[in-house]
């Protein structure tokens, strides 16, 4: 329990404070006082609301006490935790130790790194942890200036840099307080300059953003020509794609790529939800400055489709490219047939939004990208989750790649991360990944040691089992979710219906 009390500041203020807490016998753990708020803080176990009541009301009487209350927390215990969280989420550990060498606080990530828990190593002489290490005791009481040290432990290789904390007094001279060290680990800086070098220059290039392992497809690579294209004008622009395709990842690049190229430095991109949206945003869309992406279009308010085709429409007149400060760039999981009958979009206003037209390819349309895909997501998970990166075998790799994908990138994203968290760094093999097996219409072997030839013998099986069923290729390619000039290529190429 925290009780923070408001008072003046005066000589004898905490005694007269402290005095009450003992007939009720109560063990005070903290007190924290903050002159500038003119607040002090007292911490103890909870006490019966009944005791509790009757302390308040002896503080309230007190001279200078302006008003009492609970509080779930102190300034001081807020700002330590909020420091605690930051240096938990740096990719490497931290240690800081007192002028006696000792450690005082440690990351989760350091106390990895040494194989010891955090509650074993407050305390305890970082000499007795890190045997690498061997500083007199003068070193740590007067430390001067930063240090750089090198150390191996269980068969990983750290650089230990240490830099002196220092504490001013009332002149302002500083006084050591002891030592914060950072533990970088060699794996790491590997890991995390990998995922630079797979990322740079993100804002010039797409294709960078999307690296060449996962753009090997026809349809991906034909998307991604139209959508850098599209960026060059500031006409309304459709994104079209499965639910879980990436249809926000691919926005934000475009907006990156375009944004590199312009002069106004404040465009932003804002992402809505249709249901989110009122007349009020619309009319304030002539105020903003970037694109106004609007996620599942087909939900809009009927009032605010209205006002929306209105807006398009006042652009239109004005400037025949719609060159305005703000770009609408629209968004649905649904076909275009749904979208043109359907009974919520208002026609004109999807006719009007979908000047440009992109489609995100599914997974299905993918299959050469997927091995791409599970190695670009599996890199970024463990680095996120600080787990090894995993090697995975040629089966686990085919397995993916015959699957169907209802899910598209999302559900890849999630099996990844389930079998990341399971395996804890061991290498995948095929019995450990877990798919559904309604996603499976066919045999898992490998053909050839080859992936690419037992994906195509794969597909080939699939659309000779589909093609009397759907006799034609339009009929197919709506059947399978793919582009009629895909699916016509894919039956020339497997000699299918000939």
């Amino acid at each position: 329990m925290r009780l923070e009390i408001q008072c003046e500041d005066r000589i004898g203020m905490v005694r007269e404070i402290l005095d009450l807490f003992i007939p009720h016998r109560i063990d005070l753990r903290l007190i924290e006082m903050n002159t500038k708020q003119r607040c002090i803080y007292c911490g103890f176990s909870d006490i019966p609301f009944s005791q509790l009541q009757i302390l308040l009301a002896e503080i309230r009487r007190l001279e200078s006490v302006e008003d009492v209350k609970t509080a779930m927390f102190t300034p001081f215990e807020r700002e330590h935790n909020a420091l605690y969280t930051l240096l938990e989420s740096l990719p490497d550990g931290v240690i800081s130790v007192d002028l006696k060498g000792r450690i005082t606080m440690i990351t989760e990530q350091a106390a990895e790194d040494l194989n010891v828990s955090v509650v074993d190593l407050l305390y305890r002489p970082l000499s007795q942890v890190i045997k690498g290490i061997s500083f007199s005791k003068e070193t740590w009481a007067n430390p001067q200036e930063s240090m750089s040290k090198r150390i191996r432990i269980r068969n990983k290789t750290l650089l230990l840099e240490m830099k002196p904390i220092f504490v001013c007094d009332e002149e302002g001279f500083e006084n050591a307080a002891g030592t914060v060290i950072y533990l970088k680990s060699e794996l790491r800086l590997d890991k995390q300059t990998a995922r630079l070098k797979q990322a740079s220059d993100a804002e010039n290039n797409l294709e960078t953003y999307f690296q060449a392992a996962v753009i090997k497809s026809t349809a991906m690579k034909r998307m991604l020509a139209e959508a850098k294209a599209f960026t060059e004008v500031a006409m309304p622009l459709f994104v079209q794609g499965e639910v879980g395709s990436g249809k926000q990842n691919l926005i934000e690049a475009l907006f990156q790529y375009w944004y590199k190229q312009q002069a106004d430095q404040d465009a932003q991109l804002t992402i809505r939800h249709a249901k989110d949206i009122t007349s009020k945003d619309i009319a304030q869309l002539d105020a903003l400055s970037g694109w106004f992406a609007v996620d599942d279009v087909e939900q809009l308010n009927s009032d605010v489709q209205i006002d929306l085709a209105h807006w398009l429409t006042r652009q239109s007149s004005v400037v025949t490219s719609f060159d305005s400060s703000v770009r609408i760039i629209s968004v649905s999981s649904l076909h275009e047939d749904q979208l043109l009958n359907s009974d919520t979009l208002n026609k004109e206003l999807y006719l009007a939004l979908s000047t440009l037209q992109l489609s995100m390819p599914s997974l299905r349309e993918r299959k050469e990208d997927i091995e791409g895909l599970v190695l670009q997501i599996v890199l970024a998970l463990s680095e996120r989750h600080r787990l090894p990166t995993p090697s995975l075998s040629k089966g686990v790799i085919t397995k993916f790649s015959l699957y169907s994908w209802p899910g598209n990138l999302k559900e890849l994203q999630n099996r990844c991360l389930q079998t990341l968290l399971v395996m804890k760094g061991k290498p995948w093999q095929v019995e450990d990944i877990s798919l559904p097996e309604s996603g499976f219409g066919l045999s898992l072997s490998l053909v050839n040691d080859s992936l690419d030839q037992t994906v195509k013998q794969w597909e080939a099986e699939l659309l000779t089992r589909l093609y009397p069923q759907h006799p034609s290729t339009r009929r197919l390619a709506k059947a399978v979710g793919m582009s009629h000039s895909t699916i016509a290529n894919k039956l020339k190429e497997y000699k299918i219906g000939v």
